[in-house]
């Protein structure tokens, strides 16, 4: 577990990295539109940022199980049921990401040899970010199966 621990204090790194680049982006945009230089470059890295800031988070998410969810019918369930009703939706989840890997590895490499317009990055490493936000996600879902029937952890809570 103390790999988890790790991968997952990477990501919450990654992810104030790219989000506050984010905010700091957005706010060199704004500054140009005002002054006499241009920063053509700042509308593409900020969609860069906001993708790869997105594939940090969403499996932080998916490990703190704080996905939005309708349960309003669930509260009236046992909780053994519930319990294994979550198990279910975790595997789907899990199941269609490990699904999708192979299907965005493809997606992937259809950037190669191509670079954006402005800044000159190969798509193949903004298109990347797909792939790995899906194993990332199979990942923690499948570890979200394994803490809810065993009962471990409860939602929104890690150790």
């Amino acid at each position: 577990m103390k790999a988890v621990n790790v991968l997952s204090r990477l990501l919450k790194l990654l992810t104030i990295v790219t989000f506050t680049a984010l905010v700091i982006v957005v706010l060199i945009q704004i500054i140009g539109r005002y002054s006499p230089f241009s920063f053509v470059w700042t509308e593409e890295l900020s969609r860069f940022l906001f993708i790869y800031a997105i594939a940090f988070s969403a499996p932080i998410a998916m490990e703190k199980r704080e996905y939005v969810r309708v349960d309003l019918f669930l509260n009236f369930l046992p909780g053994k049921f519930r319990k294994y009703y979550d198990a279910v939706v975790y595997f789907i989840i899990g199941s269609f990401s490990v699904f999708l890997i192979s299907h965005s590895y493809d997606f992937a490499l259809l950037g190669r040899n191509q670079s954006s317009a402005t800044l000159a990055i190969e798509m193949y490493y903004i298109n990347l970010s797909m792939m790995m936000t899906f194993v990332l996600l199979s990942f923690y879902s499948f570890l979200n199966i394994y803490a809810v029937v065993k009962g471990s952890q409860k939602e929104g809570v890690q150790p």
